[in-house]
């Protein structure tokens, strides 16, 4: 486990609006077409295809929430959806919510590689838990290790960037290598 250093940050709430940013950020790039795999109470999903996107949902419970003309849901395992999902589709803000574990939440990650737009964001959920009380399956399991995955072995596609708040959230943007800022300090 490494460690993970937050102070007056009280568990077991999440201190941060992850659903505020994800708004935010749908408003900043104005995606297209959305998909997001684990969607539970669909909070952030409705959130999201309010603002007239075209968005899919991906879970293995049924969703219990109505859609909007402009969304579909698909139940089953994200597995079986990108197994289904047709070449050509593509998207540019993927959220990946569902198995908190680090190997489905790389497998994951890896299916999406091939259906983000070039400048496309995929954002990882629980990835910086505040203790080891939070590394249970049930809570933010060790999902935490995947964009370190992405950082060491996929850095000439993708940035990446992890928000440190509990129970944190990743962003990672498509991009060619060639085309990426470096930052200077």
């Amino acid at each position: 486990m490494i460690d993970i250093y937050l102070r007056n940050q009280p568990p077991p709430v999440e201190t941060f609006d992850h659903i505020s940013f994800i708004s935010f950020l749908a408003d900043w790039i104005r995606p297209e077409n959305y998909l997001e795999l684990g969607v539970r109470s669909g909070e952030n999903f409705i959130t999201i295809s309010s603002k007239s996107v075209k968005s899919t949902a991906v879970d293995l419970c049924p969703i219990s929430f109505d859609l909007p003309e402009n969304a579909k849901s698909y139940l089953g395992s994200t597995d079986d959806f990108f197994n289904n999902l047709d070449e050509n589709e593509k998207f540019d803000l993927i959220f990946i919510d569902a198995d908190h574990s680090h190997e489905q939440s790389l497998k994951d990650f890896m299916n999406c590689q091939k259906f983000i737009i070039e400048d496309g964001f995929i954002i990882l959920h629980d990835t910086y838990p505040i203790n080891d009380v939070y590394l249970d399956p049930s809570f933010c399991n060790d999902c935490y290790k995947t964009p370190l995955y992405i950082k060491q072995n996929l850095s000439d596609n993708f940035e990446v960037l992890t928000l440190p708040f509990h129970p944190g959230l990743t962003l990672v943007k498509k991009c060619n290598k060639n085309r990426q800022l470096i930052w200077k300090y």
